[in-house]
């Protein structure tokens, strides 16, 4: 919460200039200015584009803002922990990209979406090994081998573990 509130207050002062105001009662007394503030989707919008552009550095920062604000929500942060994925994947920042997959998992475990979590494990492992981190691939495979046998999955998640790893 208070990452989201130093990005949001952040955001707000780059976007609203002081005015040239040379009385300081004045300054004291002018109307304050409430500029909009982005929503998740927005940050992901944002992150799109400067995808698009290769601005790895900037869809990174709004990747991580729509995930805080889509966990301050209550919500998964599924399309915007995919994306920070992706991107640090790119960036060379393979562990850390496994990182935010297992986070994932973690929090669609906590709300007990398997399907999201089976899809965060898949990438894991395999970003995870790809990091040389092969104990936590190995669990990671494990927690994901029970939830198949669990019989939670939908036909669509076993059909992605079953394409990505044959």
């Amino acid at each position: 919460m208070l990452t989201v509130a130093l990005t949001v207050a952040t955001l707000l002062a780059a976007q609203v200039a002081p005015t040239a105001v040379t009385d300081s009662v004045a300054r004291r007394a002018a109307p304050a200015v409430v500029a909009d503030i982005p929503s998740a989707a927005d940050h992901l919008e944002s992150a799109r584009r400067a995808l698009v552009k290769g601005e790895f550095d900037v869809a990174r920062r709004e990747f991580v803002i729509a995930a805080a604000l889509d966990r301050d929500d209550g919500k998964l942060p599924i399309e915007a922990a995919f994306g920070l994925a992706n991107v640090l994947y790119s960036s060379s920042f393979n562990r850390e990209a496994a990182i935010t997959m297992d986070r994932l998992a973690d929090d669609a475990l906590a709300v007990s979406d398997h399907n999201t979590e089976a899809r965060a494990l898949v990438d894991a492992i395999w970003l995870n090994m790809d990091a040389g981190q092969r104990n936590q691939a190995r669990s990671d495979a494990l927690r994901l081998s029970e939830l198949i046998k669990e019989g939670k999955l939908s036909e669509y998640t076993l059909k992605m573990i079953r394409a990505r790893y044959r």
